[in-house]
């Protein structure tokens, strides 16, 4: 799934309140954070906003497949 589909699929899951966040590992920092392993994530809610459902994983279809109410 391309970055393109899963912003589609984010919207059609949860409307324009959907998002996804791509953050590339890093292989000069091996800590950047308790959740850094994952590099997907999906949410229903806007950056800096809260959300109620949320799904992190190493590829957009794992992140689809683990959100879940928070």
């Amino acid at each position: 799934m391309t970055q393109k589909q899963a912003k589609a699929e984010a919207y059609r899951r949860w409307g324009v309140s959907g998002t996804i966040t791509f953050r590339p590992s890093n292989p000069t920092k091996n800590h950047r954070g308790r959740l850094a392993r994952y590099c997907c994530i999906v949410s229903n809610g806007a950056n800096g906003s809260s959300r109620s459902v949320e799904g992190q994983g190493d590829t957009w279809l794992e992140a689809f497949a683990d959100a879940r109410p928070r």
